[in-house]
């Protein structure tokens, strides 16, 4: 867990909450300041936005942690309009997933044409890639913000580009347990082992995509029972022969006793090919192994190598692009968390 990546001056005026928790406030600045220093709280904070000056002298506040690859934010404010731009993309590139949580008053999310409403209680996935629109429709607003690597629901939502601005209304299941499980994190963060902490946020991006599969753009297209069957039957035998280096779409195929094409076309209504879902499932593995304090006694490279991975340099830099840090920034981070959350408070 780490502050997010804001601006120096910013990062200056921040308030530690707690340990794990910092805060931005526009009271921390003159008055007339306050606007500029809210767009670079809000660009630094998700993506490069946008936004329209209120009427009255803007006010804003964002409480932010982090735990693994999410970054949290409760967010409050009078901002009423905000968006993010063709151009913008152009000069941001990154890719991110952004769940919002309506907390607080009423709000409206467009983006691919689509238009989502929102009342407390629920929440809606958009992303950084394309143009979308917020619009706040009360005076003042609160909102929790959970930003991820869209590669992270990408494995268990097929269509994901199709569900963006779209409502999970919070009275169904998954929208009622993702907001308890949010409040009861920005509650007991600090108390979170660190052991512990990638196990959670794994559980929060599973019931995210509960909550996305439950709409009706997830069910746009379904494979039949016999295509699911082959896909588990091949998932199941990646995962038995992860660690093996020699692993191929062709070696799979002929264990499969079918033709590497069929294995493709098997994987065609699946979120991500066979040959990035095995990638991903290496460099999960090697995360959790540089958390365990039981491999500190191995190298990078060493946990590289026995997941399957020949190429160290191909390894760290594939890593850094899955989830934000480096193999070694990633164990040291993990380290210190695990030393200091042992330490008597």
């Amino acid at each position: 867990m780490y502050a997010a990546n804001i601006p120096p001056h910013a990062l200056l005026k921040s308030e530690a909450l707690s340990p794990q928790r910092k805060r931005l406030s526009t009271a921390a600045v003159g008055s007339e300041d306050r606007f500029a220093f809210w767009l670079d709280m809000i660009c630094a904070m998700y993506a490069k936005l946008e936004c329209e000056r209120p009427n009255k002298e803007v006010f804003g506040e964002i409480s932010f942690s982090q735990l693994g690859v999410l970054d949290f934010t409760e967010l409050h404010s009078n901002a009423q309009f905000m968006r993010r731009t063709p151009n913008m993309i152009r000069n941001d590139t990154r890719d991110s997933s952004l769940v919002q949580i309506q907390r607080v008053g009423r709000a409206v999310v467009r983006q691919d044409g689509r238009e989502a409403r929102l009342v407390p209680g629920d929440f809606v996935m958009y992303d950084t890639t394309r143009p979308y629109e917020l619009h706040f429709e009360d005076e003042t607003h609160e909102v929790i913000v959970v930003r991820l690597p869209s590669s992270e629901l990408q494995p268990h939502v097929v269509n994901l580009h199709d569900l963006t601005a779209t409502t999970v209304p919070g009275t169904c299941a998954a929208g009622n347990l993702l907001l308890t499980m949010i409040d009861t994190l920005q509650r007991d963060i600090d108390r979170l082992h660190p052991s512990s902490a990638i196990g959670v946020s794994e559980g929060i991006t599973s019931i995210i995509a509960a909550g996305l599969r439950s709409l009706p753009g997830a069910n746009a297209q379904r494979s039949s029972q016999l295509c699911a069957y082959h896909v588990a039957r091949v998932k199941a035998h990646v995962i038995e022969n992860l660690r093996n280096p020699e692993l191929s779409i062709s070696n799979i195929a002929a264990a499969m006793r079918m033709s590497p094409d069929h294995l493709s076309r098997l994987f065609r209504a699946e979120p991500v090919p066979l040959s990035r879902w095995i990638w991903q499932q290496r460099l999960d593995a090697c995360r959790r192994d540089l958390c365990d304090a039981r491999m500190a006694h191995r190298s990078v490279s060493e946990i590289a190598f026995a997941w399957g991975f020949n190429d160290a340099t191909h390894f760290s830099r594939s890593f850094k692009e899955q989830f934000g840090l480096s193999p070694r920034d990633w164990r040291q981070q993990s380290s210190a968390l695990a030393l200091r959350s042992s330490q008597p408070s």
